[in-house]
């Protein structure tokens, strides 16, 4: 591969790392905030201080203070979801994304739209601009989305015609900006796909069940995910290709990866959820690469770069799952993570970074596990949140208060 200069906006230590394997340089806008873990990673020369990574004034005249274009550069990309449009933007030609596909993988009105045209099944939805308007989405359950957020962030949910009022009257006081998006309430299990596209075919599809679909996880339960073993079910992997085949044309999304969720009704019908082009959060991109032996961010890279995907390898005999660990509040004392990688099953384990915003639970450290087979992976995931969960102790005071430790005392 001839050496190749990357522009990458918004810091992602994974992108960076898979870059630089593939021997580009890489140049990184960040925000302030983000230079302590940068310089482990980059240099001085290689990293453009912006006030807001994610807009695109404030990308543009970072830039321009560096004496620096798109222009300079062979790619300009991100890999970290709020700030896939304004790198489309900002590197125009640059760019192997358009604005306009980029808004595909964010606006999730325009992605139902298009999902729905493309005749995929999809929830009934409407565009809410005004609180009031919400009077009028005339179905007793739904769901209340921001546009742009991610992570279940800004999500209502009511329950009858009473609770779809209260929502409209309370909107209007939300700390989410409209407009929001309305949508009829889907039943059934949800799964993510997690996968690479290239040349506008699917090439990887992993698929995994969560423990709990994600819109319960905020009232208690493990959150996470099992891993769908490949052998144990060919025929879901025929399906899960095939869909995710049908939704990255519909979305435009050519070369890259991609994290999509599906609900899986009890007549078996798939409904389309949400996708981005993007690499999950958590750790499920640690379960992928055990369970499949692919690494998402290097077919990231390669995608970008413009290089062959990796051939594909057989996944593991064993079964694989990740789970979020759990605290009921920041006044809590934490295990630290050589503790949680001494469990059972444990292969990988990691700190969470804080929530944007107050939360009343908190999810300050992830894991990913192995079993023998699915059900004993079930079994060691819930151990191991349970033990999580026991060892949390509130402190009635701030100064008892321990965050989780990267070594144990």
């Amino acid at each position: 591969m001839a050496h190749r200069h990357v522009l990458l906006i918004g810091w992602r230590p994974d992108a960076v790392e898979a870059l630089h394997r593939l021997g580009a340089e890489v140049t990184c806008v960040v925000a302030a905030h983000e230079l302590p873990a940068v310089g482990a990673l980059l240099d001085d020369a290689h990293t453009v201080v912006a006030g807001d990574p994610y807009a695109t004034e404030p990308t543009l005249a970072a830039l321009a203070r560096e004496g620096l274009s798109a222009d300079r550069f062979d790619v300009v990309t991100s890999q970290f979801e709020y700030s896939l449009v304004n790198a489309a933007v900002v590197g125009g030609a640059r760019s192997r994304t358009s604005p306009e596909q980029a808004l595909l993988l964010r606006d999730k009105a325009l992605q139902k739209r298009r999902i729905r045209a493309a005749g995929l099944p999809v929830a009934d939805s409407a565009l809410v601009t005004r609180p009031a308007a919400l009077h009028g989405f005339a179905l007793s359950r739904g769901v209340l989305k921001p546009l742009d957020l991610s992570a279940g962030r800004g999500v209502r949910t009511w329950a009858d015609d009473a609770g779809r009022a209260l929502l409209a009257e309370t909107l209007a006081d939300s700390p989410t900006p409209g407009p929001w998006l309305a949508e009829s309430w889907v039943d059934g299990t949800e799964l993510h796909l997690d996968g690479v596209v290239r040349a506008g075919r699917v090439r990887f599809v992993s698929v995994g069940r969560y423990l709990q679909n994600p819109l319960a996880v905020h009232t208690g339960g493990p959150r996470g995910s099992l891993m769908e073993h490949p052998d144990h079910d060919p025929s879901l992997y025929d399906r899960a290709g095939a869909f995710a085949d049908r939704a990255m044309a519909a979305l435009d999304h050519h070369d890259g990866v991609f994290h999509l969720e599906v609900y899986e009704q009890p007549d078996g019908t798939w409904v389309f959820g949400e996708c981005g082009g993007r690499i999950a959060g958590g750790s499920i991109d640690v379960m992928v690469r055990l369970q499949h032996g692919v690494d998402l961010h290097e077919e990231w890279a390669r995608a970008v770069l413009g290089l062959p995907p990796t051939p594909a390898r057989p996944a593991a005999v064993t079964s694989f799952g990740h789970v979020f660990l759990a605290a009921p509040g920041p006044r809590c004392a934490l295990p630290g993570l050589p503790e949680i990688a001494a469990r059972p099953g444990v292969r990988h384990t990691a700190a969470q970074p804080p929530p944007p915003a107050p939360a009343a639970r908190l999810f300050p450290a992830t894991a990913v596990v192995e079993g023998k087979d699915p059900r004993h992976t079930s079994e060691l995931v819930h151990d191991l949140a349970d033990w999580f969960d026991d060892r949390c102790v509130p402190a009635s005071h701030p100064a008892d208060a321990r965050p989780l430790r990267e070594e144990t005392p």
